[in-house]
């Protein structure tokens, strides 16, 4: 006989969340595990941030282009707000995109959610370039400096969705640099960086053409979501 109710044998070293293989993400419970990032509030933040602003344009139906997607949570969230906005959801692992798949069927928006394999825009045609509202990115951002003091449960997830080489700047570089040929005229995009990364972000929005570049902050003060808007 037990004194209470049974309790379950956890990893401390792994997520919680890859256990469960389920993570909340602005509402929608999500299938992950050990092939993709779990979703952090600070994407909720992305999303939401990126969608008021196209709302605050009287977008109805966006174009959305979501660079390293993983589960599928940013476009996700995007769809579930713009019931006639579409998403093109892309990520360089075929293996994070068999979770978005699931996820993506799960709540029933494959018509509206296209999943690509692509490193970074690789894999957007010509025809693409200059038609959408937005691209949103949480991209691997994590320094060399700081990937060496993450907790182990953390460190359990891809290095590859969170490594964003000797400074973390990486692919932020490469978005800024890159994603600008893709949005149509007073489009913009949308990254989430690391807590000390706003302001160099901003500069690589600045030296690529961007204007009214932007940072909106987390509950804890850091500027974590930087915007640019291409001139239009």
């Amino acid at each position: 006989m037990t004194n209470g109710p049974m309790m379950k044998d956890y990893d401390e070293e792994v997520p919680i969340q890859y256990q469960e293989k389920r993570s909340v993400f602005m509402g929608m419970e999500l299938m992950v595990d050990g092939r993709v990032l779990i979703p952090r509030p600070e994407t909720e933040i992305l999303v939401s941030t990126a969608c008021g602003l196209l709302k605050e344009k009287e977008i109805t139906d966006p174009k959305v282009a979501d660079i390293g997607t993983g589960s599928g949570a940013a476009a996700l969230g995007v769809a579930s707000l713009f019931a006639d906005g579409k998403v093109v959801a892309a990520d360089i692992s075929p293996d994070a995109l068999d979770v978005a798949r699931f996820n993506v069927a799960k709540f029933g928006l494959a018509v509206r959610i296209e999943l690509r394999v692509s490193d970074m825009f690789s894999a957007f045609t010509e025809e693409e370039e200059g038609t959408f509202d937005a691209v949103i990115s949480n991209p691997p951002y994590v320094s060399e400096k700081d990937y060496g003091k993450l907790d182990a449960w953390v460190l359990a997830e891809p290095k590859q969705a969170l490594y964003g080489g000797r400074d973390g700047m990486k692919i932020l570089r490469r978005i800024a640099q890159e994603s600008g040929k893709m949005l149509r005229p007073g489009g913009f995009t949308a990254v989430e960086v690391g807590y000390d990364q706003a302001g160099r972000m901003k500069e690589e929005f600045r030296i690529n053409g961007f204007i009214n570049v932007d940072g909106f902050q987390d509950e804890n003060g850091y500027e974590r979501v930087i915007i640019g808007w291409k001139i239009g």
